[in-house]
């Protein structure tokens, strides 16, 4: 193997390896040397591809919202009523993240230093917020006037907490898409009759 190739394999290695620890145990909770022996490579190997935790856990995060902004985009451009492009989104950020998205990251990034505090922020919004937001302001549906697409993108994304939290104890896809579904409509239309 060239050695081009060898950098590559480890370093998309130690992404993948990181990402589920993350995503399984949370960012406190895991450590470099866990993310270390788990891709089988020593500590100083870790630190060759990436500095810190923090600056790894921040590529992971742009990967991750690079791949459901491309996805989001594509949900978009199919042109469905509003619910089920939402549907769609939530069934994108449940295959990628096992984990309440906007909370695991403003729970990590209170372990952070500053710069990387303001970097995952900017992925948050930049691959996040901004593709929802797009999703309410193609609609051919009509927000409520007293609420602007950001405030529903941020609205969205902070009601899959209750999602998230339930997720794990669903058995079957049927029940997933009922849950999803019942959600989405308490999301666009409230609680009350």
């Amino acid at each position: 193997m060239k050695k081009e190739t060898v950098f590559d394999v480890t370093h998309q290695s130690i992404l993948e390896t990181a990402k589920e620890l993350f995503l399984t145990n949370g960012y406190k909770n895991t450590s470099t040397r866990d993310i270390a022996k788990a891709a089988n490579i020593t500590q100083p190997a870790l630190y060759y591809h990436f500095s810190t935790k923090e600056l790894l856990f921040v590529e992971i995060n742009k990967q991750i919202g690079s791949q459901l902004k491309t996805a989001i985009e594509q949900i978009i451009q199919k042109n469905d009523s509003l619910e089920n492009q939402l549907i769609d989104c939530t069934n994108a950020l449940l295959n990628v993240y096992h984990r309440d998205i906007f909370s695991f990251i403003h729970q990590s990034a209170a372990e952070m230093e500053p710069e990387n505090k303001q970097q995952l922020f900017h992925i948050l919004n930049e691959y996040y917020l901004e593709p929802l937001q797009k999703v309410f302001e193609t609609s051919k549906e009509t927000l409520n006037s007293h609420v602007s697409a950001q405030k529903a993108a941020q609205f969205y994304l902070m009601s899959l907490s209750l999602l998230f939290s339930t997720v794990h104890q669903l058995r079957t896809e049927n029940e997933r898409s009922e849950q999803i579904t019942e959600l989405m409509q308490m999301v666009l239309h409230g609680v009350v009759a």
